[in-house]
């Protein structure tokens, strides 16, 4: 069997990676852009890994231990308060992985399987054709070429007016296995530690005022921090925040994939956790279909059916988590304070919210 995976970002070679390991033969096409490969390659973005998704990483034979760093407690604050309102406490929480770190994990393992192909190619309709001779299903993973903009363009849109700058802190060396959160007044603001003396920032910013102006940023993302004696501060890098989500997976051999499926806010660091899940699936139902000797164009529809349902949930879930908090911290009373004091002593709530996160539904 023969598979044509259309991108050169995070999920189409984790897909790629995925597949060849069940004996698949894969071609992966893209398109070179010497500036966006670049962009990607000094981003300075994290990756937050569920449990279970480092448990699948890992029986890929795609991560080990010391490729990730672990968090072990996840502390919530609010801007009008000093003292953490929620704080989750395990063993290991999640893991974390920066992007870069990851794409060159993939790249370094994908070059010595025997059944990948990398090509460089012109994406048209005259190639798009001729893959879709030679190859029984061809996987899109990117969301600006005219395969999406054709066929998969109808989707479920929310503008959240907001950006996010992410940035990198070198600092003095401390115990670092705590996620810190801030839900300020200009929007949620994340510390998640990759080292004991290296730390990423992601800031959510909806203040319009802020956009533009670097130097206040910076000067916030100092002023909240209370742990880190910070040595540099990586240049930041911005990208608009928006909630997508596809109403069709599939057009006949064709399927969508990735960011094309769905974005979410990153408020939570679930949205690789989201495609991981995809790819544990797709895989396990092209493998299932094999080995019974049916034909794939069922696979399709079968992996549209079993994720469409939990992605939009699971959508909706992280929606209503920023909505809540933008809400809470605005408005500011005591019923609130007693809602948080319930669910942080709950220790059934708490697992509850921590499986979610770790599985989706």
């Amino acid at each position: 069997m023969k598979v044509c995976i259309i991108g050169n970002n995070l999920s189409a070679l984790l897909l790629s990676k995925v597949l060849v390991n069940k004996g698949i033969k894969v071609e992966l096409c893209y398109e070179f852009n010497k500036k966006k490969t670049n962009f990607k390659r000094n981003y300075s973005r994290t990756i937050g890994l569920s449990n279970s998704s480092i448990d699948f990483l890992k029986k890929e034979n795609i991560l080990k231990a010391n490729n990730t760093w672990n968090i072990n407690e996840i502390e919530l604050y609010r801007q009008s308060q000093s003292k953490k309102f929620l704080n989750f406490k395990s063993e290991k929480c999640f893991s974390i992985i920066t992007y870069k770190n990851f794409l060159e994990l993939l790249e370094k393992s994908l070059t010595r399987e025997k059944n990948f192909k990398k090509t460089k190619i012109f994406l048209s309709k005259n190639f798009l054709n001729q893959i879709k001779k030679k190859n029984e299903i061809i996987i899109n993973t990117e969301n600006s070429n005219f395969i999406c903009k054709k066929y998969f363009s109808n989707q479920i849109k929310k503008d959240y007016k907001s950006f996010g700058f992410t940035t990198i802190l070198t600092h003095s060396k401390v115990s670092n296995r705590s996620a810190i959160q801030h839900f300020t007044n200009h929007g949620p603001l994340a510390f998640l530690p990759v080292s004991n003396s290296k730390t990423s920032v992601v800031f959510s910013i909806f203040n319009k005022k802020l956009f533009n102006d670097e130097k206040k940023i910076i000067d916030l993302i100092k002023s909240f921090n209370k742990k880190y004696n910070i040595k540099r501060l990586e240049k930041l890098e911005k990208f608009p925040i928006n909630l997508s989500l596809s109403r069709n997976y599939y057009f006949k051999n064709i399927l969508s994939f990735g960011e094309n499926l769905h974005k979410i806010h990153p408020i939570a660091g679930q949205g690789f956790n989201m495609t991981i899940r995809d790819t544990k699936e797709l895989s396990s139902l092209i493998k299932e279909n094999l080995e019974l000797g049916l034909n794939l164009s069922a696979v399709l529809e079968k992996f549209e059916k079993r994720r469409k349902n939990s992605n939009f949930l699971f959508a909706s879930g992280i929606n209503f988590f920023h909505e809540f908090f933008k809400f809470t911290n605005k408005y500011n009373f005591g019923a609130i304070d007693g809602i948080f004091k319930l669910i942080d002593d709950n220790k059934y709530i708490k697992n509850k919210f921590q499986n979610y996160a770790d599985k989706g539904f």
